[in-house]
């Protein structure tokens, strides 16, 4: 999730956009009343926390781990959720980040779990959270697979049913520094004008060096693994 290198602010990614998630969170609850029509996405959306659950018990099942705990919340409720890392004490990486409600302790208020490869970079990571006081469906799922390409580091973000919501590549190219920034409308401008013209950004050599061995669909992830 994070592309700084600063081992420190790794894994901040998702506290911007749950920072982000409380600013906005009157927009959302609107959006939350029409998923309740939908059930069908409510269900794949709180399946996703379910399996997300699993895969984190998974990654802790044989590793000697260190948990570290605190509270943590809102300015209203400045102790609303238990939040617990789990750090892999071999590695010094962190797996999960997890915050349960105080009140309720078996309601799970956020999460995040993060794969990494046999050189400790994060090459998946999932999360999903709840708004406070509502528990139809989690307000936010996402789903980063990264690449690690020749001096760039590229991640496609995905939601739990599968839409791609934004891509990111920063480093160095071809001498140059960059940092491209696709969102969910600039992704479906650029596809159009790839598929209309074979023109625009994902035509061009950096994004294919950025993005090209990247999966461009999550099929393969919807259900954490």
């Amino acid at each position: 999730m994070s592309f700084i290198k600063n081992q420190k602010n790794e894994y901040t990614f998702l506290g911007s956009l749950l920072l982000a998630l409380l600013v906005t969170a009157p927009v959302l609850a609107v959006e939350q009343e029409s998923m309740k029509e939908n059930k069908s996405e409510v269900r794949t959306w709180n399946d996703f926390v379910t399996d997300l659950l699993k895969l984190h018990e998974r990654q802790i099942k044989d590793r000697k781990i260190t948990k570290k705990e605190k509270h943590g919340g809102y300015s209203s409720e400045p102790k609303f959720y238990l939040e617990e890392e789990y750090v892999d004490v071999k590695t010094g990486k962190l797996l999960s980040r997890l915050q349960w409600e105080r009140e309720k302790p078996e309601n799970i208020h956020a999460i995040e779990v993060f794969v990494h490869d046999d050189q400790g970079r994060v090459i998946r990571d999932y999360s999903a959270s709840y708004l406070p006081r509502y528990r139809n469906a989690p307000s936010q799922t996402l789903i980063f697979l990264h690449d690690y390409k020749d001096g760039v580091h590229a991640f496609r973000s995905f939601d739990a049913s599968g839409d791609r919501l934004f891509e990111r590549c920063q480093g160095k190219y071809d001498g140059k520094e960059i940092d491209l920034r696709l969102d969910e409308d600039e992704l479906e401008e650029a596809r159009y004008q790839k598929r209309a013209f074979n023109k625009g950004v994902m035509t061009s050599a950096v994004y294919l060096h950025c993005f090209g061995e990247i999966e461009e669909t999550a099929e393969l992830y919807l259900t954490p693994n």
